[in-house]
């Protein structure tokens, strides 16, 4: 039995579950509020922080380990390519999706969510949105179509989805100015396993 210790609108855990509907995985998950640390998830991750998967007596606490972990147990090769030029590749997709499109992201998202229209410092969503747009630019750069939309999502577009998901739902969805990536992003959004991990709900949405 897997169970996902998650909030929905999080990136990383919305990454944990477009993989798991990649693989045809079931799960069961336990929300955990913003801002909340319950003491079993205390226990769990030294962190504190979701998501965290729990497979029988496994414990895992970081979203990219658990993709990978994902990956190697239940469908090898599907997530995370054997093949070690294209592996190095998706990983360094993976990698720019949490390190660098995340932070960009983060001022527009949490000013977004926690003020009233009224109250948002427009200079703080403008910075941001033009940092997601540098990020589009070079995503747009480095993609390789042969290697995307596979017949399952790769942990790097796993990652790289909830980042666009997230950014579409607080106004700065994927520009069509970036045609690569506008055609992955577009085509990600059919696929069986973004309906099954979409988020319930957005903070402040």
């Amino acid at each position: 039995m897997i169970t996902l210790y998650q909030r929905t609108d999080c990136p990383f855990c919305w990454k944990v579950r477009l993989a798991l509907a990649e693989l045809g995985l079931g799960y069961t998950t336990i929300e955990v509020k913003l801002g909340e640390k319950p003491a079993d998830l205390l226990r769990l991750s030294p962190t504190g922080s979701v998501p965290v998967l729990l497979d029988g007596s496994v414990v895992i606490w970081d979203s990219g380990v658990a993709v990978d972990y994902l990956d190697a147990r239940y469908g090898v090769g599907t997530l995370v390519p054997t093949n070690p030029v294209r592996q190095a590749w998706v990983k360094c997709l993976h990698a720019y999706s949490d390190k660098c499109v995340g932070p960009a992201l983060r001022p527009l998202v949490f000013e977004t969510r926690s003020k009233l229209l009224v109250d948002r410092d427009q200079s703080v969503i403008e910075s941001s949105a033009l940092a997601w747009r540098e990020c589009q630019a070079w995503i747009e750069a480095y993609l390789e179509p042969q290697w995307m939309g596979g017949s399952a999502l790769s942990s790097g577009e796993c990652a790289l989805a909830a980042r666009c998901g997230v950014a579409e739902a607080y106004g700065v969805g994927v520009s069509a100015e970036f045609p690569k990536l506008n055609s992955w992003f577009t085509a990600v959004q059919w696929r069986p396993a973004w309906d099954a991990a979409y988020p319930t709900g957005f903070i402040g949405k």
